[in-house]
């Protein structure tokens, strides 16, 4: 759901960002478009998911909604939101062809950067409130959308530790049943344990992405994801660890088992496949009985 709570949530998540940096500084004119940015980056949603990032103007012009502020500071801020998703020219690279530093009504900003914190903030701000619990309770989700609200119900934490430069991904879920049938994703079915390498692949790259323009401010080379299976009475299971990170040579790999070594050789017994989770989660459901 792209409502008030998730611009809430990816203001949190930013201001988390740039509270943990002691060098951004950045200034009072640059959160202003920063802040702004977030209020616009999801409005386009309102006309539709497919391309919603180049619907701000429609959207607000249609509900008379147009911020208080100088054209130009809109034109600026609506920039740096566009930026937070989409393709240009076919690429998902749409911070580089902002400027790196532009003056704004006599000040200047760092859009690349600016654009950077809110597209990852954005990554980062999923959360359960996001699922509808009551229809995926009651049975009644919509099947395209169904893996979604899964996943979002079980995703009870993001964590960002600039530190360490790494996020953690912690997941929970108290129904195993939902690793061992399909779930419905559009026009087609997949896989809990598949969406959640996907979903963990997507937070790799877009951490990845955005530490280029956070630099040398902020990076982030890690994402470290916590699967905990529970049964219907709180038992653990299954417990899933993992990291994804760059090794060798530094090639990205769209496969995570290319990435991620220990999935690749799962306890010493091959991939860590639905099938073969299904497996364990079976043998561990028998012994406690």
């Amino acid at each position: 759901m792209h409502d008030r709570e998730h611009v809430a949530r990816v203001r949190q998540v930013a201001s988390n960002l740039i509270a943990k940096s002691e060098s951004i500084n950045l200034t009072p004119f640059e959160l202003t478009l920063l802040l702004l940015s977030i209020y616009l980056h999801d409005v386009g949603n309102v006309l539709g998911r497919s391309g919603h990032e180049r619907k701000i103007d429609r959207t607000l012009e249609a509900a008379g909604a147009m911020p208080p502020v100088d054209r130009i500071e809109y034109k600026a801020a609506k920039q740096i939101a566009t930026a937070h998703g989409g393709t240009v020219a076919g690429s998902k690279d749409t911070i580089s062809i902002l400027p790196e530093r532009q003056a704004v009504s006599g000040l200047y900003i760092r859009s690349r950067l600016l654009a950077a914190i809110l597209r990852l903030a954005d990554e980062l701000a999923d959360d359960p409130a996001r699922a509808n619990r009551v229809q995926l309770a009651s049975g009644h989700l919509p099947r395209e959308s169904e893996v979604y609200h899964v996943v979002a119900t079980g995703l009870h934490s993001q964590m960002h530790d600039v530190s360490t430069r790494e996020i953690t991904l912690s997941f929970n879920f108290d129904d195993p049943t939902l690793f061992k049938r399909m779930l419905g994703k559009g026009r087609r079915e997949v896989h809990l344990l598949d969406e959640i390498y996907e979903r963990s692949m997507k937070t790799f790259n877009e951490a990845r992405y955005c530490s280029r323009f956070m630099r040398p401010y902020m990076e982030f080379e890690r994402v470290k994801v916590d699967i905990m299976i529970f049964d219907q009475h709180q038992m653990l299971l299954h417990n899933i660890v993992y990291t994804i990170a760059e090794h060798g040579y530094g090639d990205h790999s769209p496969d995570i088992y290319d990435m991620v070594p220990e999935l690749a050789a799962y306890k010493g017994n091959g991939k860590l496949t639905p099938a073969y989770l299904e497996k364990l989660l079976a043998a561990a459901q028998e012994e406690g009985q």
